[in-house]
């Protein structure tokens, strides 16, 4: 299950990345629910393994083509975005302190968090 959702991932990031003629320094702000990938209820049956492999395909797309990644919080953080320490002077961003967990934040977000070298949080972005 787990690998056929990372090709899953990674075709569509890539078709999407495409698509929208995201090139370096583009901003791609992405909301996930792990519960919704597997099938059920938002919020009701979060998987970080499921938001670990989702994250590193779009990560690593990402970061092949110098595109920045936004992972947006669920409501519990009022949807934030964890980005890296380096988009938020680029961009000159505001800094908000929190650090999402699976049920706080969501496990999408946390696996950003988890993933990112210097992990930060806004608490909003244009995209």
């Amino acid at each position: 299950m787990i690998d056929n959702i990372a090709q899953q991932v990674q075709t569509a990031i890539y078709e999407l990345i495409d698509k929208a003629n995201l090139g370096e320094g583009s901003v791609l702000a992405v909301g996930c629910s792990s519960s919704e990938v597997l099938g059920e209820k938002i919020g009701s049956h979060s998987s970080t393994e499921v938001a670990d492999v989702i994250f590193a395909e779009i990560y690593k797309a990402c970061r092949q083509r110098k595109i920045i990644v936004a992972a947006q919080c669920c409501e519990h953080l009022n949807r934030a975005l964890i980005v890296e320490e380096s988009a938020v002077l680029r961009l000159g961003l505001e800094r908000v302190n929190v650090i999402p967990f699976p049920k706080a934040g969501g496990s999408f977000a946390t696996a950003a968090y988890a993933a990112f070298e210097h992990p930060a949080a806004v608490e909003f972005i244009r995209a």
